[in-house]
C-alpha cells in the first residue's frame, strides 16, 4: 500500500499541470498569508530579542547558564503578568 501511495505521489509530481497549480497555489494563498504574519509577529519577536539580550548582558550564558536562564524566566514572567 505505501508503495502505490509513493508512486501515485511521484507521478502527481512529476505532472507539470499539478505542478503549475501548486506553484499557483503558493504564491496566491500560502506566501501572502505567511508574509502577513511575519508582519503580525515581527514586533513580538523584536521585544523577545530585546529581553534576551538584556538578560545575556546581566548574566553570561556561557559563563553562567542557570543564571542566565533565570533571569530570562523572571523576565517572562514579569511580562505575562502584565
Amino acid at each position: 500500500m505505501r508503495r502505490l501511495f509513493w508512486r501515485a505521489a511521484a507521478r502527481l509530481a512529476a505532472d507539470p499541470r499539478v505542478r503549475a497549480k501548486a506553484a499557483d497555489l503558493f504564491e496566491q494563498e500560502v506566501k501572502p498569508r505567511a508574509k502577513a504574519l511575519g508582519q503580525r509577529v515581527e514586533p513580538a519577536v523584536r521585544a523577545v530579542r530585546k529581553e534576551v539580550g538584556d538578560a545575556a548582558r546581566e548574566a553570561d550564558p556561557l559563563k553562567d547558564p542557570k543564571g542566565f536562564a533565570a533571569g530570562l524566566k523572571d523576565r517572562f514572567d514579569k511580562h505575562r503578568k502584565r
